[in-house]
């Protein structure tokens, strides 16, 4: 068993956070788990991202990854949480894979001062569909803070969304109870995490 998870996004969006997560969640359920982490940009609006790469632990297939690193092509789920995060890393993507995009964007520096411009959303997710029809945008800031009156559960949104839509192979009881684990406000980030599961059903 192999599925491997990249979450992208700026600085500051808890996208180290819900890597976290995803990873205490296998060793919980017994799932072997290995990663990587982009964070020095965090900083300076940077791009931030996590590999999150899920292997059987049986001895018998030893099918562990050599590398944290997700290959070019081999994600089967994508979080991004900024929608030009996703089109930075179309080239971890596949016909097979799930992409989850927060559809609010944050301007880069270089576009607020005039030296680029940011591309438009529709050629973004055109960009995006060409590769995989599962792609699912959805403006989780305006679902947490309606929801929830904060952007601190923007990333449990994405998560709930995710596991809704993707195969994730870790169980919902053991991301429930590494979230608990993991924020202060457990209550809340529970709840969060539930409404992304069942926005993504309400909608599909």
């Amino acid at each position: 068993m192999r599925y491997d998870i990249l979450i992208c996004g700026i600085g500051g969006q808890g996208v180290i956070s819900l890597g976290t997560i995803l990873k205490l969640a296998a060793i919980r359920d017994g799932i072997g788990v290995v990663g990587a982490e982009r964070r020095g940009g965090a900083q300076r609006e940077g791009v931030v991202t996590t590999n999150v790469r899920y292997y059987s632990r049986n001895l018998e297939t030893h099918d562990a990854p050599i590398s944290g690193l997700i290959p070019a092509g081999g994600a089967h789920l994508l979080i991004a949480m900024e929608p030009l995060e996703a089109l930075r890393h179309i080239r971890y993507l596949n016909e097979n894979t799930t992409i989850i995009v927060n559809n609010r964007p944050l301007i880069p520096v270089h576009v607020r001062i005039g030296e680029y411009q940011y591309p438009p959303l529709n050629e973004i997710y055109s960009r995006l569909t060409h590769v995989t029809s599962f792609v699912y945008a959805i403006d989780i800031d305006a679902i947490s803070l309606n929801n929830f009156h904060s952007l601190r559960h923007v990333n449990t949104i994405a998560l709930g969304l995710a596991f809704a839509a993707g195969n994730i192979p870790v169980s919902k009881k053991a991301l429930l109870e590494t979230i608990a684990d993991q924020f202060h406000n457990s209550p809340e980030s529970i709840s969060a995490f539930e409404f992304g599961c069942h926005y993504l059903k309400n909608i599909s």
